[in-house]
């Protein structure tokens, strides 16, 4: 009789243990409770804004807080990446300039930021090293990072280029195409500049008279001492030689014009002479 009484206890809790198994697998969220408004799906819990948790029992301290530029919420607080500071990311480290510039941020942009145009001279930016910027509409000029030739002629001594004339900023580009265009001659320094691919960037030109100028005073002397001793001058940003550099602004048929990179005097040159070619390009 007692064997008759253990079997019969030991089949019911048999059976208790599996209708237990069975409605857990029938109902997957019997046993999870879900706080803070928290709702079980398929036996886990999906937490409503602001919990974290299994079980939503944690408040979310990253909730309501916004990461800019890439940032990252860690307990409240934002990690930055290099380059941006702030509480939410949101400002540019003014002190990577080189950094902002290689990831993307504009020249502009850091000046307005409150970054110097001293600042901004001599940084690589879109192939070359920034020699000007237009503070009004963004745009710039860079110089090639080495020189073109040491021995160019300005080429077509005797033949006057037409439209070959433009002093200013902005002009070299027309320039040397007017150049290309009416001297035919190889090797040229307009020729080695308008044929230029560097850096990723194939639209250079040989700047004009002005662009020259910014180029020696931004870069070459960015010391402002009116000298260059060469590539291992302290004040000479881009490895410019202290020789002279032509510019694409004729002068007349036979003469063409330059800037002498070692004192920063202004010159006028046979056009059959041979010179230094530093291409730039805009931006």
């Amino acid at each position: 009789m007692k064997n008759i009484k253990l079997l019969i206890s030991l089949l019911l809790l048999s059976v208790t243990i599996l209708l237990t198994e069975s409605c857990s697998k029938a109902e997957p969220c019997i046993n999870t409770n879900c706080l803070n408004g928290g709702t079980c799906v398929n036996g886990a819990c999906e937490c409503p804004d602001g919990y974290i948790g299994n079980n939503c029992e944690e408040q979310d301290p990253c909730f309501g807080i916004t990461c800019q530029n890439g940032g990252n919420c860690v307990d409240s607080i934002c990690e930055c990446p290099d380059g941006f500071i702030g509480t939410n990311c949101e400002l540019l480290d003014t002190t990577q300039i080189q950094l902002l510039l290689d990831i993307g941020v504009i020249p502009q942009a850091l000046y307005e930021e409150g970054v110097s145009l001293e600042q901004i001279y001599g940084k690589i930016y879109q192939g070359g090293f920034i020699f000007y910027l237009n503070t009004d509409d963004g745009s710039g000029l860079v110089a090639a990072t080495e020189d073109q030739s040491e021995e160019a002629p300005w080429g077509c001594y005797g033949i006057e280029i037409s439209g070959a004339d433009g002093t200013n900023i902005g002009t070299g580009s027309q320039n040397t195409i007017d150049i290309v265009s009416g001297c035919s001659e190889a090797g040229i320094a307009a020729k080695l500049c308008a044929e230029l691919i560097l850096n990723g960037k194939d639209d250079w030109f040989l700047p004009a008279k002005e662009e020259l100028n910014l180029m020696w005073e931004n870069l070459a002397d960015s010391d402002g001492n009116n000298e260059s001793t060469g590539p291992d001058d302290p004040g000479n940003i881009g490895g410019f030689t202290e020789r002279w550099y032509y510019h694409s602004t004729e002068l007349y048929s036979g003469t063409a014009g330059g800037r002498d990179f070692g004192n920063g005097l202004n010159l006028e040159a046979s056009k059959a002479a041979l010179g230094h070619v530093r291409a730039a390009r805009a931006f």
